[in-house]
């Protein structure tokens, strides 16, 4: 009996030993690291460069009754106006924050800075090609601050709609002038009061003139693609479309005595198109 239990502990032992051994040797798998999700959240600050274009329509309106035969007789009413194609290009900064509220969506606000390049000017001949009206206008600089929706389709890539306030500083100006043998010489009393303008045959040959240097709010709207190439940083591209609007009073430059100067009303809309690309630097990283 003795032999046989010796025996026996010795098979188990035997067996015990095999089996650890078999465990040690099994390899042991390592649980894969998570590769971390790129987060949205947070300042950004970078620098855009790019071109911007406009469309400028400048409607005219008469402000006294001399004006009024002017526009009635040599200008078409209402059809009458000039048309500005300006072009430029344009660069700038801008800071913002981004808020990630869903992996695939985030919310932010965003402003920028630009200096700008953009300027350009029309004249239009009347009254058989001696009477002109003529526009300029030079956008020195702009900016806006707007909110963004965006959507990210992948983690690294985000595609937004932005919109909101709009501010430009647009130097404009407005004249009517005439060339050659042409002339607008009128008075026309109404009420007691004289309305005068004289210009051609001896008097100066621009007949009215203005110009503003403002600083004119506006509105934009625009959308773009924004890519995370790296831990801080990250690259966009970007169209805007914003809208100004400012109106001039051109007056006439010479006057008969005891008169006062003729005037009338040129309405500038200006509609400027931006695209640029920009280098984002957020603070924290992705």
């Amino acid at each position: 009996m003795r032999k046989f239990l010796i025996a026996l502990a010795g098979a188990a032992f035997a067996a015990t030993g095999a089996n650890a051994a078999d465990i040690a040797a099994r390899p042991i798998t390592k649980a894969p690291i998570a590769t971390p999700v790129p987060n949205w959240t947070g300042w950004y600050g970078g620098i855009n460069l790019g071109g911007g274009w406009t469309n400028t329509d400048v409607g005219y309106s008469a402000n006294d009754p001399l004006t009024a035969i002017i526009f009635n007789t040599a200008l078409p009413l209402p059809a009458n106006g000039d048309h500005v194609n300006a072009s430029g290009a344009l660069g700038g900064v801008q800071l913002g924050y981004n808020y990630q509220f869903q992996r695939n969506w985030l919310v932010g606000l965003e402003t920028d800075f630009q200096f700008s390049g953009i300027r350009g000017s029309s004249t239009t001949a009347y009254g058989g090609g001696q009477l002109f009206t003529s526009v300029s206008q030079d956008i020195e600089y702009f900016g806006t601050v707007r909110a963004r929706l965006g959507y990210l389709p992948t983690d690294q890539l985000l595609v937004y709609a932005t919109g909101g306030f709009a501010y430009a500083q647009l130097n404009n100006a407005a004249s009517m002038f005439v060339v050659g043998n042409g002339n607008l010489n009128g008075n026309i009393p109404v009420g007691g009061v004289i309305y005068s303008a004289n210009c051609g045959n001896g008097f100066p040959s621009t007949c009215y003139a203005s110009s503003s240097n403002r600083l004119s709010p506006g509105w934009t709207v625009g959308g773009g693609l924004e890519y995370a190439f790296a831990q801080n940083w990250s690259l966009k591209g970007e169209y805007l479309f914003a809208r100004f609007q400012d109106t001039l009073t051109p007056t006439a430059v010479s006057i008969f005595p005891g008169a006062i100067p003729s005037t009338y009303n040129a309405k500038v809309t200006t509609d400027l198109n931006i695209v640029r690309l920009g280098l984002n630097y957020k603070f924290g990283g992705y």
